[in-house]
């Protein structure tokens, strides 16, 4: 994404444009998995003009997800908590437990499911989560 729409998407929210804030929302909506704060703070504090603590990281990502722009997932890796941009449709995740690496499901296998449970239940249920743990391709063959 370009500067220039980081900078016009800030403004519609309300967010203070800063060169970090933008680093961080550019390399969030370039991963296609949730990643912890940890990973993102690895990544520029290896560069001398990225530098950031992971308090600032953890600030940034904490105002997003309070503006919409990122959601925290429901997914922790190793007790941490993951992070990925906002694409305001409805996610579930499939984690390889040796590897850590996450991968989205296409569409919600729970949809039904859940219709069925507000309806026989009188529940009204506003939101659900389903990770599915395993091993992917890589690890089996390792």
């Amino acid at each position: 994404m370009s500067s220039e729409k980081i900078k016009e998407l800030f403004k519609s929210r309300g967010i203070k444009n800063t060169q970090q804030r933008q680093l961080i929302y550019d390399f969030l909506s370039k991963k296609n998995q949730p990643i912890t704060a940890e990973e993102i703070y690895m990544v520029f504090s290896k560069k001398e003009k990225t530098r950031m603590n992971l308090s600032t990281v953890y600030r940034i990502l904490d105002t997003f997800t309070k503006k919409g722009l990122v959601q925290k997932s429901g997914i922790n890796i190793e007790g941490k908590s993951t992070y990925e941009i906002n694409h305001m449709d409805h996610r579930h995740h499939m984690v390889c437990v040796k590897c850590n690496k996450i991968l989205p499901i296409k569409g919600c296998p729970l949809d039904g499911y859940e219709s069925y449970l507000g309806e026989s239940t009188g529940f009204k249920i506003i939101e659900h989560h389903l990770e599915i743990k395993g091993i992917c391709p890589d690890c089996q063959r390792k």
